[in-house]
C-alpha cells in the first residue's frame, strides 16, 4: 500500500511541473491587445460642436523576443506600439464686426506612443508538458507624441520632452502560452502598464 501511495505521489509530482520551454530557447512573439486608452483620453475632444468624421485605432500591439537563461527565468525585449487619429468639424465662434461669426473647420488631431522594455518572465509550474505559465516584469522607455491639423496645417506639434512627465514604463502581468506544435503557441496576458489584455503568438526555436 506505502509503495503504491510512493509511486502514485512521484506520478503526481512529475504531472504537476510540466512546462514547453526550458533553457536555452529562444521564443519570438507578436502580439496584439486593449483597450485603446487614447479613444478615451483625447486632447481635443471637448471642442464646440464638434462632429467626428473619422477615426483610425492602432490598439496596443508589438514584437517580443526572450531568451530562457533557465528553466525558470526568461530575459528580452518588448516593444509595444499603439496610437489613434481622429478627424472632425469644430464650429467656433468669433465676435467681429459687432457680430459673432461662426466659422466651420476640418481637424485632423493625433496621438502615438513607444515603449522599448526589457522583460523578464518567471516560470510557474504547470499540469501540462504544452503550456508555459509565467509571471512578467518589464521596464523601460516612454515616449509620446500629440500632433494637430486645422484645414490642413500643422497647428500642434508635440513630442515626449512636452507630454512625459516621468520618461520611464513599466509592467506587471501574468501570461500563459500552449504550444500546439514543438515550435508554435498561442497565448494570452492579463497585466497592467500596457495592454490590460493581449493574445500572442509565439515561436519557438
Amino acid at each position: 500500500m506505502k509503495s503504491n501511495l510512493l509511486v502514485l505521489f512521484f506520478l503526481i509530482w512529475g504531472f504537476s511541473f510540466g512546462q514547453a520551454s526550458y533553457q536555452g530557447n529562444h521564443l519570438f512573439e507578436v502580439y496584439g491587445g486593449g483597450p485603446n486608452f487614447m479613444k478615451f483620453d483625447f486632447f481635443d475632444s471637448g471642442t464646440n460642436s464638434m462632429n467626428a468624421l473619422s477615426s483610425t485605432s492602432i490598439p496596443p500591439c508589438g514584437l517580443r523576443y526572450a531568451y530562457m537563461i533557465s528553466n525558470d527565468v526568461s530575459i528580452g525585449i518588448d516593444l509595444l506600439y499603439n496610437s489613434y487619429k481622429e478627424s472632425y468639424v469644430s464650429t467656433d465662434t468669433i465676435f467681429a464686426n459687432n457680430q459673432w461669426q461662426y466659422i466651420a473647420s476640418d481637424y485632423i488631431d493625433y496621438k502615438s506612443r513607444l515603449r522599448l522594455q526589457a522583460r523578464f518572465n518567471f516560470m510557474i509550474p504547470t499540469s501540462s508538458p504544452n503550456v508555459d505559465s509565467y509571471i512578467g516584469a518589464a521596464v523601460g522607455t516612454n515616449s509620446r507624441w500629440q500632433k494637430q491639423w486645422i484645414n490642413g496645417v500643422l497647428n500642434e506639434n508635440f513630442g515626449p520632452q512636452d507630454l512625459v512627465v516621468i520618461p520611464v514604463s513599466a509592467r506587471l502581468c501574468y501570461g500563459f502560452r500552449y504550444f500546439f506544435s514543438y515550435n508554435s503557441a498561442l497565448g494570452a496576458e492579463v497585466g497592467i502598464g500596457g495592454p490590460l489584455f493581449s493574445f500572442q503568438y509565439t515561436y519557438k526555436l
